[in-house]
């Protein structure tokens, strides 16, 4: 009572609050006339209504369900605002129910009305459903295993390089399909993929693209490209002679050679596996220089931009 008398007193001292309190009364009430209104009549709404497939292992739909239908229902006001504040139902469709026998599975819109009535409260009426039907290809033949080409461009910058080959988690997947359109599918390829100036290894999940008609499974297949840094080294090989005729011995002065080169620091080695080499067979005894032409022999695969100190050395010809 205490607070009641408050109140009394403090609407006979302020005209203000007493117009304010007034104010609010009146649309209390308005709000309460306009709700029992509303609820009680039909009012119209769109609710989404998720789909979910029941089908058998073997069975692949060619091409995509509809994760959703957009229904649209009419009911009493109060009944309508439980689709608002509550998940609507999921709308399961089995495939054993709706296989036409000749690989089609086919819902009219009547029975998709029936169906989503069914998980619908059953006072509600179902206007209309987008989209109207649904018409879906599928196979239970089994997958045909054909390799994945990746469609890749990958530049690492100027001091890195790739230090071995692309890797691809798997090289080959399944494509489910009719028997005609099988026959003509011998490979995959993925989404263009483009890459500058890396500089560090590249791991990547790509997609392959898509075939119409067809599922693939899996849809992306992961990717490593291998890119290192590279290091410039030098080292002193010692110059080998080739095709020399027997008891035929060749001197070389200098007999090794500095050989400079870029290479990924994990494959640097002391003995870096570069040759240096005199081919005896292209000496022009005709000629009143002594000098030979030394070239670069093997080289690792991985290493760049490799280079010897001097291009030719003093020879002598010792025969036996």
């Amino acid at each position: 009572m205490k607070l009641w008398d408050r109140i009394r007193d403090k609407l006979k001292e302020s005209p203000r609050t007493r117009m304010i309190l007034l104010y609010l009364f009146f649309v209390i009430i308005s709000a309460v006339f306009w709700s029992f209104l509303t609820f009680n009549r039909d009012v119209q709404l769109d609710i989404e209504v998720p789909v979910e497939m029941s089908m058998p292992n073997n069975v692949h739909m060619l091409s995509k369900v509809p994760d959703t239908l957009t229904v649209t229902v009419k009911d009493r006001g109060y009944r309508v605002l439980t689709y608002l504040f509550q998940k609507t139902p999921t709308l399961t469709l089995k495939f054993t129910d709706y296989s036409d026998g000749n690989s089609v599975f086919k819902i009219d819109q009547s029975h998709l009305k029936k169906a989503i009535s069914a998980i619908l409260n059953k006072q509600t009426n179902i206007i209309s459903v987008l989209p109207e039907s649904i018409n879906i290809k599928f196979t239970d033949l089994p997958g045909k295993k054909v390799p994945v080409k990746t469609d890749i461009i990958v530049e690492p910058r100027d001091d890195y390089a790739l230090y071995g080959a692309l890797i691809q988690s798997q090289d080959s997947v399944l494509v489910f399909s009719d028997a005609k359109t099988l026959s003509e599918i011998n490979e995959v390829y993925t989404y263009h993929v483009e890459e500058l100036d890396l500089t560090d290894t590249l791991r990547r999940k790509v997609t392959i693209a898509p075939i119409n008609g067809a599922v693939i499974e899996p849809r992306a297949i992961d990717i490593i490209v291998p890119i290192e840094k590279l290091s410039t080294q030098s080292h002193n090989v010692k110059i080998a002679v080739r095709n020399a005729p027997q008891g035929v011995k060749m001197l070389l002065f200098p007999s090794d050679v500095e050989v400079t080169y870029r290479a990924p620091v994990s494959r640097i080695k002391d003995d870096a596996g570069i040759t240096a080499v005199v081919d005896y067979n292209t000496v022009d005894f005709s000629s009143p220089s002594n000098k030979v032409k030394v070239t670069i022999g093997e080289v690792p695969a991985a290493y760049q931009d490799v280079k010897l100190s001097h291009d030719s050395v003093e020879y002598i010809i010792e025969k036996h």
